[in-house]
Order: C-alpha cells, then sequence, then structure tokens
C-alpha cells in the first residue's frame, strides 16, 4: 500500500488550480464569444397601457396568496431603464413586492433612442405618463396607488402627486431622489450653489442648443466615475468567480446593467428643461415647476410621503433629499436611513434586506393603521446610525474620510466665491442692462413690443407670465400679441392714436398694452377705480380715440365714453347680450386668421415716441395723465431688472393694478427685461398670496403702501416657512414694518424706492441696510436737492438773490430733480396737461435760466448721502405755528403694541388757526383703547403741537387700489361725534390722558378755542 496521505476526495492543490484555470478560461472565452453566459433573465408581466411615450406593465403574481394587494407603481429615473427593479432572481424587487402579496405595476419608458421620435421626449411627457398610468391602475383595482420612484423617478413622483394635488394617490416612496438641488454642494450657501449652477449651465449653453440628448453611455460612465472604489472591487470579485459558471450566472444581470445595458439615452428637451428647471432654478424646492402648462409645488402634495437617504450617495446626497421636509409641509413625512450608495438603495443585499422590508412594512401600515414599524422614522426625524454603520460609512471611501477637511475649505471659499459670483452676475447680466441703459437715446428703436419680440426670439420657449397657475412662454405671449395688433389694425387702431384700457388685471390686459405698442400706438391706463366726473375726466385728458373694456367695466366705460369705438377684450358671459356698436375682440381676431392682415410696420417705437398714459391722483382731486414715452418705460424697466438682479430663474410677483406705475414700470417692465417669469394676479389676497408665492416659486414680489401691513396682520400659514422669496421690492413702507416684515418671513432683502411717474426724480436703497431709508441717487441721474418751503406762506424760501435754499444736512426739505441746465432739457415728460406740467416746474431755481422738478414731497438727507421720506406736502399739516409730519406721528403711534396701524391728517377747527392733528387707528383684536398709555408715548416722543388732538378708532382703514389710505374721506368727517359713529378720543392734558369725546366736550372745546381766538 501507498503510504501517500489523502484528505478525502480533494485534489491536490496545483491540479485544483489548474482546473480551475482551465473552467475559467472557457468561461472567459464563451462570455466573450457570446456576450453573456445565461438565459437573459425578466420577472412575467402584461403590458395593459401604451403608448409612443411609455408602456404600462402589470406584473404576475409568484404565487396566488389570496386577494390582490395594494397597487405600486414603480418608477424608473430617464437615464436608467426599468429592470433597475428586476436585475436578476436575487437582486429583483419587483419579485420581492409581489411575494409580499403587493400589486406590481410599472412605467417603462422603454429605450429613446430606438423609439420613432423618442429623442424629443420632454418631461412633461415622462410626467404625464405617469399621470395617466395612475389613473388606469386606479381604473382597474378602484384603489388609490403607492408611488415608488428612485431617483429621478422619484422626483416625478413628487411632481405628479403635487400636480394632481394627491389625487387617487396613497403615498409617495422615493430612493435617493433630491429635492433641494443646491444643497448637493456640501457647506456652499444656495444663493452660491444657484450662481454655481448659472455658472455651468452659461458654459453648456452652446453644446446643449444642438444636442439631441445625452447617450446611455454618457450616463454610465458618469456613474462609474462616481464611484471607482466601487468598480474595482466589482471588476476584482467578477474575475474571482470566473471559475464558478453557476456563480457568475446571478451575477451576469447586475454585470451587464452595470456595464452599460443598464443606461439609456436621456431625450434632449428633458435633458434641457431638467437642467434649466430643476438645477439651475431649484424649482423642486422653491415651487413653480411647470406641468402640462400648469405651475405646480410640493406644498400641494398633502398624501404621506417615506424617502430613503443613501449615506454614502454621492449622486442625490442626503442634505438635498431631505429637503422634501421643508418642501412638502402639508404631508406627513417619513424617512429611512440606508447606509448605501446611490445604487445599492434599490438593487444589492443591503436593499433586499432593509429597504424593499421597509417599503412593505409602510403599505401596510398606511393600509390597516396600528403602530409604526420600528423600520421607519416619524415626521421631523433622522435615523441614526450605529457605531458600526457609522464607521463602515465613514471608511466607505476617499470622500468619506476627507469630508472634514473638505466642508472647511468650502466654507471658507463660499465668503470669496459669493463676493466673485456677484461680480460675475454683474458682468453677465448688470453691465449689459446699464449699458443699454447708457445708450438709449431719443431715435434708439425701444419699445415694451419690441422687447418682447427680442426675447421670443432668444428664449421663445421659457415661461413669461403665470396667469392662476397657467404658464405662458415668450414665444406664446409675442405671436399673441401679434394676432391682437393685427385685430385692432383691423378693428381701425392706427399710429398715433390713443387706445384706452379699462379693465382689471389679466393677461389680455399685459397683450393688449403689446399690441398697441406693436402698432405704434399709445396706451392709456385708466385706474378701475374711477368714477363719474374722475372717469370723465381721465378718457377726456387722456384723448381716448378707442376703448378696450372687459366686461366688468364695458357699461361703466361706454356710459363715460363720449365718442369713438367699444372693443370688448374679453368674451361676455353666457345669455348676456353685447349692445350693438361694440366690437368683439375675439370675432376681429377670427376675421384676421381668416383673412390674413399685413402690418406695414411692426414695433415702429422710438425711445422719444410717446408709449402710454398713466394717471396720477393720490387720494384727492380729478386724476392727471402723466406721460410715459418708450425711454422712460425702458429706463424704468432697466432699473428695476438691474436694482432687483433678476434673472430667468427668478419669478416677480406682480399683484399691483396693471394701471399703476409700479406695476405696469416696474413689475412687468423688469421681469419682461430680466427674461424673468411673471406671476400676473388678479388682486392682492392676504388669503391666497404665500399658496401662490408656493406654487409659483416667487422670489421677487412687488409691493406698494400698505400691503406688507396686511401680510403681517395675516396668523401665521404653514406655506411661509422656507418660502423661495430673497426680495421685496416697493415703496411706501413704514420703517417699523420693514423691521417686522424681515423677522417674520427672513432671511430676505427690501429694497425701497422713491420715483416720480410724472418726474424725472428716483431714489434706491439698493442694499436695504438702511431701514427705513428710500435710498440714493441713481448713478448718472440728473442733479438733485432738498430746498426750503415755507408752509404757512405756501411757497418756496429764497435768498436775498431770488434763488432757493437748500437745507442742512438731516433736515426736511423738497425734493427738486434739475430738467433743463444750459439749455439742454434732462428726461421729463410731464403731464398731458400743460398747466399741470408748469406747475411742477420750478425756474430760476439756482440760477438764471434753469429749471427743475417740483415733487411736492418732503425728504431729508442724512451724511451718508442716504434719503429719507418725510411727508407729502399736501399732508403735512401747521399747529401753533410748528409744522408737523403726518408721518412722523403715525410712526410714533405704531410704536404701540396695542395700536395695529395708524392714519395721521389735520383737520379744520372752526374758530381756529391751522389744522389740528387727528390720527385714525385701529387696535388689535384682543385690546382696548389704551387711554394712558398713548398720552404717556406721545409725550414721550412728539413735541407739543405734534401731538394729536384727537384720536379715533375704526374698524377698518380703507385703502385705494394702490394700497394707500384714504385720507380725504378721513379728513372731511372731522372730529365731530355727532355725525360719527366710530368713538373719538381727545387729547386732555389736565388728566394726562385721551378721554372719551362726547358731543357737549366737543362744542365746550371748540367755544373755548373760538373765545381764545376772538381774545388774541
Amino acid at each position: 500500500m501507498s503510504k501517500r496521505k489523502h484528505h478525502g476526495s480533494r485534489p491536490p492543490t496545483f491540479a485544483r488550480q489548474v482546473r480551475r484555470f482551465r473552467t475559467g478560461a472557457r468561461n472567459a472565452l464563451t462570455w466573450m464569444r457570446k456576450g453573456r453566459l445565461g438565459a437573459p433573465y425578466q420577472a412575467p408581466f402584461d403590458v395593459v397601457l401604451g403608448n409612443e411615450n411609455y408602456q404600462l406593465r402589470r406584473y404576475f403574481r409568484a404565487e396566488e396568496q389570496g386577494t390582490v394587494g395594494d397597487p405600486v407603481l414603480l418608477i424608473p429615473p430617464l437615464m436608467v431603464t426599468s429592470e433597475i427593479y428586476d436585475i436578476s432572481p436575487e437582486l429583483s424587487s419587483v419579485s420581492f413586492l409581489t411575494s409580499q402579496g403587493l400589486d406590481v405595476w410599472l412605467t417603462d419608458f422603454g429605450r429613446p433612442e430606438l423609439t420613432d421620435g423618442g429623442m424629443e421626449r420632454t418631461l412633461d411627457d415622462h410626467l404625464l405618463a405617469v399621470d395617466d398610468a395612475i389613473d388606469e391602475i386606479s381604473a382597474r383595482t378602484g384603489k388609490s396607488v403607492h408611488l415608488l420612484g428612485y431617483s429621478q423617478g422619484g422626483m416625478f413622483a413628487y411632481q405628479v402627486a403635487a400636480y394632481r394635488k394627491s389625487k387617487k394617490i396613497a403615498s409617495v416612496v422615493t430612493f435617493g431622489s433630491p429635492v433641494d438641488i443646491h444643497r448637493s454642494l456640501p457647506g456652499v450657501k444656495d444663493s452660491l450653489a444657484g450662481r454655481f449652477a448659472r455658472v455651468a449651465r452659461k458654459a453648456l449653453e452652446r453644446p446643449l442648443k444642438d444636442l439631441n440628448g445625452l447617450p446611455g453611455a454618457f450616463t454610465s460612465t458618469g456613474f462609474k466615475f462616481l464611484n471607482p472604489a466601487g468598480e474595482v472591487k466589482q471588476l476584482v470579485h467578477v474575475l474571482g468567480l470566473l471559475h464558478d459558471r453557476e456563480a457568475l450566472e446571478r451575477q451576469e444581470p447586475k454585470r451587464r446593467f452595470l456595464a452599460g445595458e443598464g443606461f439609456v439615452a436621456w431625450p434632449g428637451p428633458a435633458l434641457k428643461k431638467f437642467i434649466d428647471e430643476v438645477i439651475v432654478a431649484n424649482r423642486m424646492a422653491s415651487g413653480g415647476f411647470v406641468v402640462n402648462g400648469v405651475t405646480t409645488t410640493l406644498h400641494d402634495v398633502t398624501c404621506p410621503i417615506l424617502f430613503f437617504v443613501g449615506l454614502r450617495d454621492e449622486v442625490a446626497r442626503p442634505a438635498s433629499v431631505r429637503g422634501i421636509r421643508e418642501a412638502a409641509v402639508r404631508s406627513d413625512v417619513f424617512s429611512v436611513d440606508v447606509a448605501a450608495g446611490h445604487f445599492g438603495l434599490v438593487v444589492g443585499s443591503r436593499a433586499m434586506k432593509q429597504t424593499w422590508p421597509a417599503v412593505c412594512d409602510w403599505v401596510q401600515w398606511r393600509a390597516s393603521g396600528g403602530a409604526m414599524p420600528k423600520s421607519l422614522c416619524p415626521p421631523g426625524d433622522d435615523v441614526v446610525l450605529s457605531s458600526e454603520e457609522a464607521t463602515s460609512t465613514a471608511s466607505a471611501n476617499l470622500y468619506d474620510m476627507t469630508t472634514d477637511v473638505m466642508d472647511a475649505i468650502w466654507h471658507r471659499a463660499g465668503v470669496l466665491s459669493e463676493e466673485v459670483g456677484s461680480v460675475m452676475d454683474s458682468l453677465r447680466w448688470q453691465i449689459p442692462r446699464l449699458a443699454r441703459l447708457e445708450s438709449l437715446h431719443d431715435q434708439s428703436k425701444v419699445s415694451i413690443a419690441q422687447v418682447l419680440a427680442e426675447q421670443a426670439q432668444a428664449i421663445g420657449d421659457k415661461t413669461f407670465f403665470i396667469w392662476h397657475g397657467r404658464a405662458y412662454s415668450y414665444g406664446e405671449a409675442n405671436r399673441r400679441v401679434g394676432r391682437m395688433a393685427e385685430a385692432l389694425y383691423a378693428g381701425g387702431v392706427r399710429r398715433g392714436q390713443y387706445v384706452g384700457i379699462f379693465m382689471n388685471n389679466h393677461p389680455n390686459y399685459l397683450m393688449a398694452v403689446g399690441a398697441i405698442s406693436r402698432l405704434g400706438a399709445v396706451s392709456v391706463l385708466i385706474n378701475t377705480g374711477a368714477r363719474g366726473a374722475s372717469l370723465t375726466h381721465a378718457m377726456e385728458s387722456g384723448e381716448v380715440d378707442i376703448l378696450l373694456c372687459d366686461w366688468e367695466h364695458l357699461s361703466l366705460g361706454r356710459s363715460a365714453f363720449s365718442g369713438g369705438k367699444v372693443v370688448l377684450i374679453s368674451r361676455p358671459p353666457e345669455d348676456e347680450l353685447v349692445p350693438k356698436n361694440v366690437l368683439l375682440m375675439h370675432e376681429l381676431m377670427g376675421r384676421v386668421m381668416d383673412q390674413p392682415v399685413t402690418l406695414q410696420d411692426e414695433n415702429p417705437g422710438r425711445a422719444s415716441d410717446l408709449a402710454m398714459l398713466i394717471f396720477t391722483s393720490g387720494t384727492t382731486g380729478l386724476p392727471k395723465a402723466a406721460r410715459i414715452t418708450n425711454k422712460r418705460w425702458a429706463v424704468a424697466a432697466l432699473g428695476s431688472a438691474s436694482g432687483c438682479r433678476l434673472m430667468p430663474s427668478d419669478t416677480a410677483y406682480c399683484c399691483l393694478p396693471l394701471h399703476h406705475s409700479t406695476g405696469m414700470l416696474v413689475a412687468v417692465g423688469g421681469a419682461l427685461v430680466g427674461g424673468a417669469r411673471l406671476v400676473l394676479a388678479s388682486k392682492f389676497s392676504v388669503s391666497t398670496f404665500w399658496d401662490d408665492i408656493r406654487r409659483d416659486g416667487v422670489t421677487v414680489v412687488f409691493y406698494v403702501g400698505e400691503l406688507c401691513r396686511y401680510l403681517l396682520r395675516s396668523e401665521p400659514a404653514p406655506a411661509e416657512d422656507r418660502h423661495p422669496v430673497r426680495l421685496f421690492v416697493g415703496n411706501g413702507l413704514r420703517p417699523h414694518i420693514w423691521k417686522r416684515l424681515m423677522e417674520r418671513f427672513g432671511p430676505l432683502r427690501v429694497l425701497e424706492f422713491y420715483g416720480s411717474t410724472e418726474g424725472n426724480v428716483a431714489l434706491v436703497n439698493l442694499t436695504g441696510e438702511k431701514v427705513g431709508s428710500v435710498g440714493r441717487q441713481i448713478m448718472g441721474a440728473s442733479p438733485l436737492e432738498l430746498v426750503q418751503y415755507d408752509p404757512e406762506q405756501e411757497d418756496f424760501v429764497r435768498d436775498v438773490d431770488g434763488f432757493l435754499v437748500p437745507v442742512e444736512e438731516d433736515q426736511p426739505g423738497v425734493l427738486i430733480g434739475q430738467i433743463l441746465s444750459d439749455g439742454v432739457m434732462a428726461q421729463f415728460d410731464g403731464y398731458t396737461d400743460v398747466s399741470s406740467t408748469n406747475a411742477k416746474t420750478l425756474r430760476n431755481v439756482f440760477e438764471e435760466g434753469d429749471a427743475w422738478f417740483n415733487t411736492g414731497d418732503l425728504l431729508r438727507c442724512d451724511a451718508d448721502g442716504d434719503y429719507f421720506f418725510v411727508d407729502r406736502l399736501g399732508d403735512t399739516y401747521r399747529w401753533k405755528g410748528e409744522n408737523v409730519s403726518t408721518e412722523e406721528v403715525a410712526g410714533v403711534l405704531d410704536g404701540l403694541d396695542a395700536i395695529l396701524t395708524s392714519v395721521v391728517y389735520g383737520i379744520i377747527i372752526p374758530g381756529r388757526e391751522g389744522r389740528a392733528g387727528m390720527a385714525a387707528i385701529e387696535l388689535h383684536p384682543d385690546s382696548d383703547f389704551p387711554s394712558d398709555d398713548i398720552y404717556r408715548h406721545v409725550t414721550d416722543n412728539l413735541f407739543p403741537a405734534a401731538r394729536p388732538r384727537f384720536i379715533r378708532v375704526v374698524s377698518d382703514l380703507q385703502t385705494t387700489q394702490s394700497m394707500k389710505f384714504q385720507k380725504s374721506t378721513l379728513k372731511s368727517e372731522g372730529a365731530d361725534p355727532g355725525r360719527l359713529s366710530d368713538p373719538v378720543y381727545y387729547l386732555d392734558d389736565s388728566l394726562g390722558t385721551y378721554a372719551l369725546l362726547d358731543l357737549d366736550t366737543y362744542h365746550r372745546l371748540l367755544d373755548e378755542r373760538a373765545s381764545i381766538t376772538k381774545g388774541a
């Protein structure tokens, strides 16, 4: 017998290695020759619905286990095939979910590069496919659907849930789906991340313009680049299994998927919109993502949400994924953290042990209730990893080992980069605007219609304005303006004619102004609040040739319009008869479509041509028509775009009347010139304001007067938290409201400006650092001065040579702007009424022959050159020989906690010279009139003549359409308690309080003052 020892049946080591080498070589040869070792794998399914964009699959149950469970819809990303959910038998989420009794469906977008028209698909095509699938599944099963989306598929799920407002959706479950893209850069501010995104988008401008799509191979390479260690590990693992065919066949589906078969092309239109809307504008977080022409916000999602976070995810970083908590504030949001990368969240052993079991727990819990599964993280919390998992995660790759160092570098670089980014923004956006502003001269071709045409050519597919959640592109708006211009031409409008517009805010208003401009005619913007003599005067002073009305103002407009044609710009309600002499805009447009009209000269407007008339009246007197040339419009629009730093990623909100200068010149003009989106609201509404902001992704809000005060009076709403607004822009904001606005709704900035509609004076507080200041003079504008005024003589103070006298630093004076020097006239359009223009013109101000524009406003200027509004000359009053600023008194009263708001004015007291100060106040709902507190407060903060003699407590202070308090009515009603139903209090120095005023006391006060005056 041989003495050689045998160890069981195990062959010698060398022989075993040779055999493994031969088997491995044979498997490798088969692999190289055929491209695969085993047969393709796929779980069985039926295609129940389909079109050119997608197919809806329904998977078979492996075993019938009673009734069919709740339906779940799997949504793949654009760049990955639907087999991401069904890679191999042991890694198939489809098989796992069906084995647990769920009814599994899937939207299969196929391979667009192999489909006719596939590379022309838009993001909307994919989102509407998911939308259709939900309706189909719900109709077939009678149940609401759980949406399960991986990566971009999860973003689709969020967007569709917002678009549908969660209708027929049981829940949304996402895996590694970013919401706040700008948080993907660690340690970088949102604003800086936005700049990085814009710079990158600009760099891609030329290649994207002609790009048909992104090949699947590019995406596959990108995934490998993000995880090189994983790629090396995978290669070593496969080489180590070459001898084991059975193990290789099990690994083959995953290997082939990652090698490239699992990645498909990304259609060009879908890619461009994804970059512009999701990455650059970050609209998943801010709101305003447009789906099928409708703006959406994740604020509209109300169904429960479960999101999975990959703690090693380099594609969708945890901070960006967790942004859903702040975006979907009306949903119950839960999370699960998984120590995996982007791919490992849904594919791999960890996914099969943690991710998909948690999904089943979630679906069952949503259906049956009971105790929350331990695998889920409740709203507001995040799962904390064990020390072992944390260590594993921290050492997963080189990036994680250097995270702290990189974060520190980002943080330090952030400050400098923000400043550099600001400079880059100026180079790209501001300098060209300033250059165009500088180049404007009387013969420059510029008008509203011209700018719209330019934008339509440059960014025609981008959204221009949004109306009630419906988005309209620059191209659509330009075509609509063209058709309306042809219709108006057919209706008789010619260049130089005056076309009145008397209607509420509506897209037709914008289109009408653009169409009138395209014809070279003049828009006469009539205040919809005008009635009687004011309305008739507006028609006459505006020399209206043709009047455009909506249905609401048709009857009123016709009665005030003495001649010419009337065009109904909106469709009349059903069963309503339209007067025979009224033209219908939709009929005119239909007529020119059948018989096209060729305009001989489109957009003929030059800078010096008259563009529109805007009426100014304040709160008293007949309206006066201020002339706005194309140059004045362009200056205001370019100034607004520059001052607000408006860019295509911005969305501006205008709830102001379009007949108001801030609405038409600043808001509309700024958005149009800036290429931004304009949200046009019917009117200002506190109840819908924040919902509008969220839905449309508003970043800039335009205000006037007391608008912001009403926002502060509203109850706190979930929608106001983490809102996207970065800037409030307007005029008339009182300092204490300014502070409260930033405290409650910050972080944001306020840009307060001062401008005269009919004049040449403009001030802007660009930084917002000095609360209450209207800013400084715009660089390059005409010189300004503050000059002394004598209210008793109601005239300006002049020196011995007959010239006006400037005020000292920090002293109030009337603001004037130079319009004529050395025979050269500055930009000054004035009024159509020459006498009104002359009344606003001061001659021989500082030298013989010069001319200056009188604003009629008192301001003061501090040592830094910052201006502060004091009062209107017409609102100041004189009492006991002292001049009193109503704004100063109102500011003191508003400082009391019990007072919600106040209006101060002077009233005539029979038998007494001057005007006595009176305040009308609103109290907080829970407050009584604090007589003693008000007395102490005004005596501590106001000189004797400025202390209000009377205080009237009202339930609601009325405002004009431009959000200014209606002082004229309050002045006329006076303080007589016999005429007023509101309680009135009077200043009683003998008792040291404000005492309730009755009729006897009022007459006694009048008698006392009359006798004092008579004796004097």
